[in-house]
């Protein structure tokens, strides 16, 4: 593989905000935003309105992926525009491969993180309960069960006797691991229909 300027100015900054996002919790600005710039500027000098169009495309996307995650307090600002300057750097297609691969490797970092802190059962039973609970209370409502009230008074119980405290996880770790999965080729060894799209 034949690396260009472009991908050089990717792996730097996968680096450093890897290094960023274990050190200080955050991915700076002055990371994202020369990289968004270098990405627009030098899409639009090497093909004009198409480059533009290729760059400005990926960077939209790249934001708008996480942006309503960000909106619900799920991630910060940095992991947002990394993923736009990504975008803005290698294109729309490259940025909608690595965003799904950015989202298992999130899901697979997250599980790691609950075991290791020993918070995965409570968080599976809260997650049960939000389904359970106006289920069984539905379920009570129709079938005038008191057994089916009773289970839902259990898991009530549990979820408001057990407090998850907020967790920290360092989503720019997924973002630098998706999408080195995606520049290395493999994600397409590992999921043949992302081709598809």
């Amino acid at each position: 593989m034949i690396l260009e300027l472009n991908d050089y100015i990717l792996l730097i900054l996968l680096v450093l905000s890897l290094y960023f996002d274990l050190t200080q919790k955050k991915i700076p600005n002055f990371l994202t935003f020369p990289v968004i710039l270098w990405g627009l500027l030098s899409h639009t000098i090497a093909n004009g309105l198409d480059g533009i169009l290729f760059s400005a495309s990926g960077l939209l996307l790249g934001l708008a992926v996480f942006f309503i995650p960000f909106l619900l307090g799920g991630m910060g600002g940095g992991d947002v525009k990394l993923m736009g300057a990504i975008g803005a750097l290698k294109g729309l297609q490259f940025v909608f491969h690595a965003a799904i691969f950015t989202a298992f490797c999130g899901g697979i970092l997250a599980i790691i993180y609950l075991i290791y802190n020993r918070q995965l059962l409570q968080t599976l039973k809260k997650i049960l309960a939000t389904v359970a609970v106006p289920l069984l209370t539905a379920l009570y409502f129709k079938c005038r069960n008191p057994l089916l009230n009773q289970l839902s008074l259990f898991f009530l119980s549990t979820t408001e006797s057990q407090e998850v405290k907020k967790v920290y996880l360092p989503y720019g770790v997924a973002i630098v691991l998706g999408t080195l999965i995606v520049f290395s080729s493999l994600g397409e060894q590992i999921l043949p229909l992302a081709n598809l799209f």
